[in-house]
């Protein structure tokens, strides 16, 4: 019998989750620290910390922004 499919997000902290939903729904860095009441720094340092929860490394080859968003929308509740 199969159990509960483990979410992909659960390494993620609240914030971080939080901060993956607003870059979903389009939002800038600048427009999540606005919307969060933080710095554009403290943006930045949850989607690094979520892109290497996410085990989604620096490539030119691909765009870790747009991976974590499909990777969010793949595991949200609908």
């Amino acid at each position: 019998m199969l159990g509960p499919r483990r979410s992909e997000l659960e390494p993620l902290s609240p914030r971080e989750l939080e901060v993956l939903g607003l870059v979903a729904e389009g939002h800038s860095n600048a427009a999540i620290a606005g919307r969060l009441f933080v710095t554009d720094r403290t943006v930045e340092s949850h989607l690094r910390s979520i892109f290497q929860k996410l085990s989604l490394d620096e490539s030119s080859a691909t765009h870790r922004r747009v991976h974590a968003v499909l990777t969010y929308l793949r595991n949200s509740e609908v």
